[in-house]
């Protein structure tokens, strides 16, 4: 699967754009630097060694938070999918939790996990387990119930029916709640280092904010927006690899 540079046209337009924009002074460059401005900002950054341990430290709070966020959603959505008495305890917990902005439980988190990294980890593994719980439990409800029939028809027995029917049928609806929850794990980490943090790439935007330094803030933006676009990629590769028999049986039968 190769890099498709016909998709980089539209970014590359308005990078041009905003720098034609910006040396043509058309904008305060306190308010929007030029694109070339940022580009040295966060080269003289990356030079200095500044960047990269801010990125490192956001990026171990995001998988960490992800990883478990993954295990526990996953979990909980194959209980409800399977047992109504576990959808009975579930259900009104994921509806009674998931509309609560995630942001409005920082001051919770940090009373409960102090301000350190636990907090911070809980709050992206709330931002990240809804779309894996509901994904699951949609997906694996939403299995055809012609291929349930034709499998007991064939003496499937429960693990069986689990293993090879209802999970490999679920699985590109759980694959694209784990793919939303990696931008969700991008928005709640940046989020939290921004309010409470001394580390991270949030930190360095709202420290160079506090400073004025419009430039360097907004080559903080430029990684965060590259982090969420590489976490994008990769996780559109691990899904094109898990699914790639989902992908030719569905190209099979529109022929």
């Amino acid at each position: 699967m190769g890099f498709n540079w016909k998709k980089m046209i539209s970014p590359l337009f308005i990078l041009m754009a905003c720098e034609a924009i910006g040396r043509a002074g058309l904008i305060d460059p306190f308010f929007f630097p030029p694109p070339s401005s940022m580009l040295k900002a966060l080269y003289d950054m990356t030079l200095s060694g500044e960047v990269f341990p801010h990125i490192g430290i956001s990026i171990l709070r995001a998988v960490a938070g992800y990883m478990i966020a993954a295990g526990v959603g996953l979990s909980i959505g194959i209980l409800v999918a399977w047992s109504k008495l576990f959808e009975n305890i579930f259900d009104p917990l994921i509806e009674l939790i998931r509309p609560i902005s995630t942001f409005a439980l920082v001051p919770v988190m940090f009373v409960w996990f102090g301000i350190g990294n636990g907090s911070k980890i809980a709050i992206i593994v709330k931002a990240c387990f809804f779309p894996i719980v509901l994904n699951t439990i949609a997906g694996i409800k939403g299995v055809d119930v012609r291929l349930i029939l034709a499998a007991r028809a064939l003496g499937a027995g429960g693990l069986q029916m689990w293993t090879k029917v209802l999970i490999p049928s679920a699985l590109p609806m759980i694959i694209t709640g784990m793919r939303i929850s990696t931008a969700m794990s991008m928005l709640a980490i940046v989020g939290v280092e921004m309010l409470a943090a001394d580390s991270g790439i949030g930190f360095l935007v709202i420290d160079a904010q506090r400073t004025f330094a419009t430039d360097r803030m907004f080559a903080g933006i430029m990684v965060i927006s590259l982090m969420g676009f590489s976490l994008d990629r990769l996780a559109r590769f691990i899904q094109g690899n898990i699914l790639v028999w989902h992908t030719e049986t569905s190209m099979a039968g529109g022929n």
